[in-house]
């Protein structure tokens, strides 16, 4: 007796997965998708999605924080404190490269500058970035300001999504241009 609401809990708690993947998949490629395009690409009904996500901002919502949940858990599954900085970024940028359409898309989502849940959760995901770059070990150029360096780290994984999505370079080629440039700059004038 005690399995049926479990069954039900996790079936329930599957389909709030299928339809979140679902969306995050769908709004990464066109942010003006109705609510029938992700329950079609969730494999579920209309009226299942509503059920879940009354109203299309709850489905925003609810897709902010489960892309920041799983950028989270891509900077867990990064160690970031381990191994030297440079081994340590590698594995961040690794792990973001597959969140990159569906970041930029929240990051642009209108809710997140006007709701103040919103703006916490991804503000909570930049801190956590900033961590990473600011390791007591990082040796950070002291005249460039922590918001710089984090903002120049999204821009070059901003690049590196852009490069993918053309395919321009294969992924790992990516992955060590945007070290590169993050380590080393464009520039090596001193030595010329």
């Amino acid at each position: 007796m005690s399995a049926e609401p479990n069954t039900e809990t996790g079936a329930r708690a599957r389909t709030r997965s299928a339809i979140l993947d679902a969306a995050v998949e769908v709004l990464a490629e066109d942010r003006q998708a109705s609510m029938a395009d992700i329950a079609t690409a969730a494999q579920v009904g209309r009226t299942t999605v509503h059920r879940y996500f009354p109203e299309r901002a709850d489905l925003i919502h609810a897709v902010v924080h489960h892309v920041t949940e799983r950028s989270r858990h891509a900077i867990q599954r990064a160690e970031p404190h381990s191994g030297t900085v440079r081994d340590a970024l590698r594995r961040v940028v690794e792990e973001h490269m597959d969140l990159g359409s569906i970041l930029m898309y929240i990051y642009s989502e209108p809710l997140t500058e006007t709701e103040p849940a919103l703006a916490e959760a991804l503000q909570a995901m930049e801190r956590a970035i900033e961590d990473v770059l600011a390791r007591p070990d990082a040796d950070l150029n002291p005249d460039l300001p922590h918001a710089w360096v984090r903002r120049t780290f999204w821009g070059l994984l901003y690049a590196g999504w852009e490069t993918a999505q053309a395919g321009e370079m294969p992924r790992h080629q990516i992955i060590d241009t945007i070290i590169t440039t993050l380590t080393h700059g464009v520039y090596d004038l001193d030595t010329h």
